[in-house]
């Protein structure tokens, strides 16, 4: 179970954060010391996990909370404890964190430069890249002169996905003389630049929606493709001693992400109402998302139940976000592929969804 009523605010900040420096891309895996065994797995060696996220938000990380609720943490003998994190990766190697969540292209470039985490599953699997503008543009042209948005902080990968996407719907924002700002990584603080006039264009997502739309927001682009999207990632380190707590907190979480998503990936969700009161009974309000839950409220559109990740999403990763290429170590996908075989499930990638 959580070991707190909410997600903590507490943060930890990079600068303060000792960085464990690892080997190799991907580092040590847990297949190189730790045999994982045929059939069931045993007790989790460590009871006690803290999950680093980049910043507090309901839907995207809900699974935790309705894993804790449901009691599928403590059928695996776990207590799970989540925080926010200035710098999930060095949050992680440090031991600050057991398990980290961050985007695919940064936890990549965490790898090359020596940070001693590997990939342990996906978070969400699929990106959905919707844009706004202001009411006065029409076209890209409209945006010469002004102030945009297309990452919450300079350096993030994610940059160079989203101006691809609007390159494709004939929104090429690299014609035009536009500024490209950052005001944080959450999606809230884009809004808000975006109600104060601050910007012209910006990424959204659902929550975002009804405060763009009171403020006659111009919707250009939704379009969702089957790029990974945030990672859970852990340290080698980590990973080499407590196969079976991993293995174990991979398995509830998908149970948790099962039952978000019933009766299917972007369908209405049955257990709305379930959901929103965990949520609620975490101390956080509720009243706008209960409004208006659609397929896509709680990550619908973007996880996949498996927590898919391989070879493919991270060489497509590396394509679409222009990394330098680096090779994949597929053995870190071994408490994963046994996570999944305890859940009778495969590796399956996304399936492609209508959308929205």
């Amino acid at each position: 179970m959580l070991n707190r009523s909410r997600l903590s605010t507490a943060l930890i900040a990079s600068t303060t954060v000792a960085i464990l420096l690892g080997g190799c891309a991907g580092g040590g895996s847990p297949a190189d010391n730790t045999e994982i065994p045929e059939g069931e797995i045993g007790a989790a060696e460590t009871t006690s996990i803290t999950v680093a996220i980049p910043f507090p938000d309901v839907t995207m990380y809900g699974m935790y909370w309705v894993a804790e609720a449901l009691g599928y943490y403590e059928e695996e003998g776990l207590t799970v404890d989540v925080i926010s994190a200035d710098n999930v990766a060095a949050a992680v190697a440090s031991g600050s964190a057991q398990v980290g969540v961050e985007s695919a292209g940064t936890v990549i470039e965490a790898i090359r430069g020596g940070v001693g985490v590997e990939v342990l599953s996906s978070h969400y699997c699929r990106q959905n890249f919707d844009f706004a503008v202001q009411p006065s543009i029409n076209s890209v042209e409209d945006l010469d002169g002004t102030s945009i948005v297309l990452a919450g902080t300079p350096g993030d990968p994610a940059e160079f996905q989203r101006a691809k996407v609007l390159k494709e719907a004939g929104w090429d924002v690299s014609t035009v003389d536009v500024e490209i700002v950052y005001p944080g990584p959450g999606s809230d603080s884009w809004t808000e630049y975006f109600v104060n006039e601050r910007i012209s264009l910006q990424p959204f997502y659902g929550d975002d929606r009804p405060t763009l739309e009171a403020n006659d927001a111009k919707i250009i682009v939704e379009s969702l493709k089957n790029w990974a999207n945030d990672l859970h990632v852990v340290s080698s380190d980590f990973a080499d001693k407590n196969p079976n707590t991993l293995i174990r907190f991979l398995r509830a979480t998908m149970k948790s992400v099962d039952y978000i998503v019933e009766p299917g990936l972007g369908e209405q969700p049955t257990n709305a109402e379930e959901i929103l009161s965990i949520v609620e009974d975490n101390d956080y309000n509720v009243d706008e998302l209960r409004k208006d839950v659609g397929p896509g409220a709680f990550g619908g559109y973007l996880v996949c139940p498996n927590l898919y990740f391989d070879k493919e999403a991270w060489d497509v990763t590396i394509d679409t976000q222009e990394l330098e290429p680096l090779e994949f170590d597929e053995s870190q996908l071994d408490l994963l592929l046994k996570a999944q075989e305890l859940m009778d499930m495969d590796n399956a990638g996304p399936e492609t969804l209508t959308y929205p």
